[in-house]
């Protein structure tokens, strides 16, 4: 039981200038069930006031890894921003708490170049290691860890897309209760959890480790319901009818696929398949990192779901731009051209690939900019109001209509602390005043 007093309550956030009533909105069990002027408290009803600030749908992650962003959060960070040097390397893989498995992550080769066994024994042979590159594909092993797994037979340390035979090898387990909150924090009240490893025991394994967010779930083939997740990689890409294939068994189950995309190549050839075997709006590439107007026209002809990450654009936007070529800046997770285009376009964060915070993918679709303020791909922009909707569409299809803050909708809430017009200026997780999920408040600042 549940009353949030004084809300700016509109069926989406009002665009900057125009007002919106400031509302009582009264929850029961899981639904707003009232939404009114000075409603009068029940007795044994929770108050919450909001003192003007918006209220909004609570945010829908589109796509992260629940058990990667627990297990991080239990590891010892690797890369930039916190590590940018060989020798800070050194310290944070000497000054890893406890005294078994060392689980570092997001490392990127502007740190040290590409690691392997014989670096990484030079760094911290003690304690067995293994170090995840923030791409996620590739974890890198010294030789004490390569022993621990009883992998001799991997000379130098490097296992490519190896998270599952990775998982039970020690180290402190996944945080799944921490991650919960820290997505409670930023207004999250839902997440699609993308890892193609998911099976019909992760839901219960979530719930029952501490998530408190909604859960939509695609995974590999054991999986009855929910997209089938389809990775690529460009250098070992199957044949075109193998993918058809796996395509057309997923919508003959009643399944839609989810295709990881991050190449030019890898969107090509997926989109060519989905043509193929029959696509249709549930389908859904993922990424779409790099989508030049051939990509583009291939995803309107398909008529598939794009779910992208402009996070990336302000956190490795300085990396982008010393390392991809000029000419493909403007195809970077593009935003405003697919919308233009016709084409769904959800948001995710990739979390913990990227950073769990959906603000920061909010104002990177909105700026366009680097961390250190320079433009990429400025013609993509989106407006505040656009890039919050790409995180407030319901959870089974993203790019779709806006949910509501509304009599009989979910009490899934998002509370900032100002009124929207004042919100959309910044865009930051420091505003949000309070979470509620399910009618019940999973987040609040003042505590």
């Amino acid at each position: 039981m549940l009353l949030i007093r004084n809300a700016e309550v509109a069926a989406l956030a009002p665009a900057a200038g125009r007002g919106a009533a400031a509302l009582d909105v009264r929850c029961r069990g899981e639904r707003i069930v009232e939404i009114g002027r000075g409603l009068a408290p029940a007795p044994g009803e929770r108050l919450l006031d909001a003192r003007g600030g918006a209220l909004l749908p609570g945010l829908h992650d589109h796509h992260l890894h629940s058990f990667a962003l627990g297990a991080a959060l239990r590891s010892t960070p690797c890369g930039p921003p916190e590590v940018t040097t060989l020798e800070q390397l050194r310290a944070a893989l000497e000054s890893a708490p406890g005294a078994g498995w060392v689980r570092g992550v997001g490392y990127h080769e502007s740190v040290a170049g590409r690691l392997c066994r014989d670096r990484l024994d030079a760094l911290l042979r003690e304690r067995p290691v293994r170090v995840q590159h923030r791409s996620g594909k590739m974890w890198f092993l010294n030789s004490a860890g390569v022993r621990a797994a009883g992998l001799e037979a991997a000379s130098d340390g490097r296992m490519f897309r190896a998270d599952e035979a990775l998982r039970d090898w020690g180290g402190p387990g996944a945080d799944i209760a921490g991650a919960s909150r820290l997505l409670a924090r930023y207004g999250v009240t839902g997440v699609t959890d993308a890892t193609p490893g998911n099976d019909v025991e992760t839901a219960a394994a979530l719930k029952r480790r501490g998530m408190r967010q909604r859960v939509v779930l695609m995974g590999g083939e054991s999986l009855r319901e929910g997209a089938l997740k389809i990775m690529l990689d460009e250098h070992s890409l199957p044949t075109f009818d193998a993918l058809r294939g796996r395509i057309e068994r997923a919508h003959g189950a009643a399944r839609p696929v989810a295709i990881h995309c991050v190449t030019r190549a890898e969107l090509v050839f997926a989109l060519a398949a989905l043509i193929d075997a029959g696509a249709g709006r549930e389908d859904r590439i993922e990424h779409a990192s790099v989508a030049d107007a051939d990509g583009l026209a291939l995803v309107v002809q398909a008529g598939v779901t794009v779910v992208t990450q402009p996070n990336f654009i302000a956190e490795r936007g300085a990396q982008y731009l010393r390392e991809v070529a000029p000419a493909a800046h403007p195809h970077l997770y593009r935003c405003r051209a697919f919308i233009d285009a016709g084409a769904p376009l959800g948001g995710g964060t990739d979390a913990p690939f990227g950073k769990p915070d959906p603000w920061v993918a909010m104002r990177a679709a909105v700026t366009r900019q680097t961390a250190d303020g320079r433009p990429i791909g400025g013609a993509e922009a989106l407006t505040p109001e656009r890039a919050l909707a790409l995180f407030t569409t319901h959870p089974a299809d993203p790019g779709g209509a806006v949910r509501e803050v509304a009599v009989g909708a979910s009490a899934d809430l998002c509370l900032l602390d100002r009124p929207w017009a004042q919100a959309r200026e910044t865009l930051l997780s420091e505003h949000v005043a309070a979470t509620v999920i399910a009618g019940a408040i999973a987040f609040t600042r003042s505590a």
